[in-house]
């Protein structure tokens, strides 16, 4: 039972992290068991205001301790309907759209759960490349629904901030440099945030004081650093060498970033010369997504094309710049990462293909 109360609140987290509204407009009695059976309002109010991470051991456990049969039955058909549906998404190669799926089933079609064919219907509504727009005017067009567009959208913004996707990775089972460099498209596109000594987590007022005390340079995560450090609330940050750290320390069996896993020491973006074995010149620099670019006291990862995605300080946060007039001075090749050529590799000439269209490659 607690491993499917844990399932279900999976699936339910983005709703509860993302709009105090979502008390009013989700299936009420599954959100109001954890509302009004489980959680003092202070708790919940503490969610909403960014001062409390979610602890989803705890709260599974006081459902368990709480829940009626017929509740525990809406749990199980929430977390096998969202199970069924990115079965159905993944078969089409379209688990991109997980998310989107996530969010309008949760916010709009739960009550059509039982409905005939509900899971062939709503697939359906999802094709490849298209845009968010399209989908919700298919969405509202099958299942005769009002969503709003703009209302979704906010939703997205929120959820993408803190969201991990390994989406299109061509290998979940290696650390490589062709999904090092989608993770990195993946963390900018999301608007991952900056925070000194940062390597993905959700940034909450209690981890902007905590990283404060750690490192109060200034310079670092103190000072001036930590008011300004609160314009990525609710959304993933990392430092420089970070962004790094959290593509090699993520568990997509888990989901979780451990520090040291994966045979990835914890360094600075000095120290990390201390374990790559090859290197060199800026000028030398092979034309190979996924090697890190380096400058003294920063690095960043060179994805392809001339541009390089880092997470550049707190005022910034995760953004794409040019390689060229920024300023590295040496290349390197990241250890514990597997180097695979590109042209052998079917998904991810797809992903360079349709990135030098967009920056008008020839």
């Amino acid at each position: 039972m607690s491993a499917t109360i844990g399932a279900a609140l999976k699936k339910i987290a983005v709703a509860l992290l993302t709009n105090p509204k979502v008390i009013k407009t989700i299936f009420g009695i599954v959100i109001g068991i954890i509302i009004v059976v489980v959680m003092p309002i202070i708790a919940v109010i503490s969610i909403f205001n960014g001062s409390m991470d979610i602890d989803t051991d705890k709260l599974s456990q006081s459902i368990q301790e709480n829940i009626s049969a017929e509740q525990m039955a809406n749990f199980q058909l929430i977390n096998d309907t969202m199970t069924e549906v990115e079965k159905q998404l993944d078969k089409k190669k379209l688990s991109d759209y997980n998310t989107q799926a996530e969010v309008i089933y949760l916010f709009s079609l739960s009550d059509k759960s039982k409905d005939k064919d509900f899971v062939k219907n709503f697939v359906s509504c999802f094709k490849k490349n298209q845009s968010d727009e399209d989908l919700i005017n298919a969405v509202n067009q099958k299942f005769g629904t009002e969503i709003e567009y703009d209302e979704f959208q906010k939703m997205m913004q929120s959820i993408n901030g803190a969201e991990i996707s390994t989406a299109g990775f061509t290998d979940k089972t290696t650390k490589n440099n062709l999904d090092l460099v989608k993770w990195c498209e993946n963390a900018y596109k999301n608007g991952w945030g900056y925070v000194y000594g940062g390597y993905g987590q959700v940034c909450t007022k209690q981890y902007l004081d905590q990283q404060a005390s750690l490192y109060p340079g200034n310079n670092e995560a103190g000072g001036e650093m930590r008011q300004v450090g609160e314009k990525w609330l609710g959304n993933r940050v990392c430092d420089c060498i970070g962004l790094i750290k959290s593509y090699m320390w993520y568990n997509s069996d888990t989901g979780e970033i451990t520090v040291g896993s994966n045979n990835f020491q914890d360094c600075n973006a000095t120290s990390i010369w201390n374990y790559t074995k090859e290197s060199g010149d800026i000028s030398t620099m092979p034309d190979i997504p996924g090697l890190a670019v380096w400058m003294p006291g920063h690095i960043g990862v060179y994805v392809g094309y001339g541009y390089v995605i880092e997470a550049q300080g707190t005022a910034y946060g995760v953004v794409k710049t040019e390689l060229k007039g920024r300023g590295w001075t040496k290349w390197l090749k990241i250890p514990n990462i597997k180097y695979v050529n590109k042209a052998i590799r079917n998904n991810e000439v797809i992903f360079y293909e349709e990135n030098k269209r967009k920056h008008n490659v020839r």
